[in-house]
């Protein structure tokens, strides 16, 4: 597969529910943070207990997300994922398994908070997302 350009990937979030309160220049901003990562069906992108250390958004693809319960989540084109683990700074409490060939866009946890610490509009955005109710929009959890 070949990379994507730029104005793809910002194409492609500004149509993630996470990031739908954030202007064309906040979504640009984050476009700057993103890398692609390509997962082979059957691929453990994370595992229970594991450091928190990125936010995914699917491109295409499937992924599952499991509990430590045996409860599965499908998740498919752009939804986002690990994104509680990130913002929360705690352990996985999840294991994300690719279901399918799968790329997806990855923002490294570092880099989202120096992104977030010099652009409080952004932080305004995703916290407006996040505190919306659920009602007309995506209901799944922020996994």
């Amino acid at each position: 597969m070949s990379s994507l350009a730029r104005i793809e990937i910002v194409m492609f979030l500004r149509e993630v529910e996470l990031f739908h309160f954030c202007d064309a220049e906040e979504v640009l901003r984050i476009a700057t943070i993103t890398r692609e990562r390509h997962l082979a069906a059957g691929e453990r992108i994370y595992g229970f207990n594991e450091a928190s250390e990125s936010l995914y958004c699917i491109l295409s693809g499937q992924i599952r997300l499991e509990t430590e319960h045996g409860e599965a989540h499908l998740l498919g084109r752009q939804a986002t994922f690990g994104v509680r683990g990130i913002l929360s700074g705690r352990l996985r409490t999840t294991q994300a398994i690719a279901e399918t060939d799968t790329l997806a866009l990855v923002i490294d946890a570092e880099d989202f908070y120096d992104l977030l610490s010099n652009n409080i509009d952004i932080v305004k955005a995703l916290f407006r997302q996040i505190t919306t109710p659920a009602e007309g929009r995506d209901t799944r959890p922020l996994l």
